[in-house]
């Protein structure tokens, strides 16, 4: 029997070779782009059964609602965006809790369905119906829809966005860039923070770099109503602490990965930290902080989810069949590589 299934739905492959050429190539952000831009338009709405998120978890919604509310002004209208909706389970999720813990809350805030499909913001609208909420069709780096916001929200999102791959060889910068089927390392052109951020990552270890995804987070910032906070939650790494901590091999393989045609790459919280501000912790740490109580991260049928203790040896046989080990489980000896961070 296996231990903690591994909660991430793709195969893990090195994908890059080493190698300088002279011929034209596409960077590793052009290429991600392209292909998400195929894997999106080609599957239309079965996209969003094709993830393995925490979208569908009631437990994840209860745990920012109760956030909310606890830190939502006491007057007023509030609005939230949730930027990539998915298929609207998150925001039905979230504003059933909400309405159960504070229907004085509830009744003020209005929820704002941020997309760049307008099929998907429609279809993630006909779930909040009977609940306040607008629609608005934009990418995600485009804040210019967005106003006063008391919370921003993205989950899984940003790992999907174009992201720069480098790599610190000495004291030469490379970026991996796709030549026909294959990726090869080119000299890299980059920001001054960029290269200062560089500087301090171990030799010969794929970094990813999500400048898209600063542009957005910074974006996102500006339109912040007084004491407003953006909740970024998607998978990652928080510091060069967990790169060191693995093989540089074992970690090259792993960083990116490709699922039904789709590439995602870890998010580089640390990156987002230095340009952006915020803080980091475990998601799963925010969750039982946000209900004040001991939690456990399962994968059940290909749903994310969070048990407490009782509903552990309650479903154990269903675990069991799902692979997990209880003993190993209930003892938390695996790490989870989902990530909060909250910057406001």
């Amino acid at each position: 029997m296996r231990t903690v299934r591994q909660i991430r739905p793709a195969a893990r492959h090195s994908l890059i070779k080493s190698g300088m050429r002279k011929k034209s190539v596409e960077t590793f952000a052009e290429f991600q782009r392209r292909r998400n831009f195929e894997f999106y338009s080609s599957r239309g709405g079965r996209i969003y059964s094709s993830f393995r998120t925490f979208a569908h978890s009631k437990r994840f919604a209860e745990a920012n609602a109760a956030e909310f509310v606890r830190r939502a002004p006491r007057k007023g209208k509030l609005r939230i965006y949730e930027v990539g909706v998915g298929d609207g389970s998150f925001a039905l999720n979230f504003m059933k809790a909400l309405h159960n813990l504070c229907e004085e809350t509830a009744e003020r805030t209005t929820y704002f369905l941020l997309d760049f499909s307008e099929k998907g913001v429609d279809l993630a609208a006909e779930k909040l119906a009977g609940f306040a909420h607008e629609k608005v069709v934009s990418p995600a780096w485009d804040s210019k829809k967005m106003r006063n916001a008391n919370c921003v929200k993205c989950n899984e999102l940003l790992d999907d966005l174009p992201t720069r791959m480098l790599v610190r060889r000495g004291r030469r910068l490379n970026e991996v860039a796709r030549e026909g089927r294959g990726f090869l390392e080119v000299e890299a052109h980059a920001e001054e923070g960029t290269w200062s951020f560089m500087e301090g990552m171990p030799d010969g270890y794929l970094i990813p770099v999500p400048e898209k995804g600063l542009e957005c987070v910074l974006g996102w910032k500006k339109k912040l109503a007084r004491d407003g906070w953006i909740d970024i939650f998607d998978y990652g790494f928080a510091d060069a602490e967990e790169m060191r901590g693995m093989p540089r091999d074992a970690w090259n393989a792993a960083v990116v990965r490709s699922f039904s045609g789709q590439v995602t790459v870890d998010v580089n919280f640390a990156f987002l930290k230095m340009s952006a501000g915020g803080r980091t912790e475990p998601q799963k740490d925010y969750v039982e902080r946000a209900l004040g109580m001991d939690l456990w991260e399962v994968d059940v049928g290909g749903r994310l989810d969070y048990y407490s203790y009782g509903e552990v040896w309650k479903k154990r046989k269903k675990l069991e069949k799902e692979g997990y080990d209880i003993g190993i489980l209930l003892a938390g000896i695996e790490k989870s590589g989902y990530l909060h961070m909250e910057t406001g």
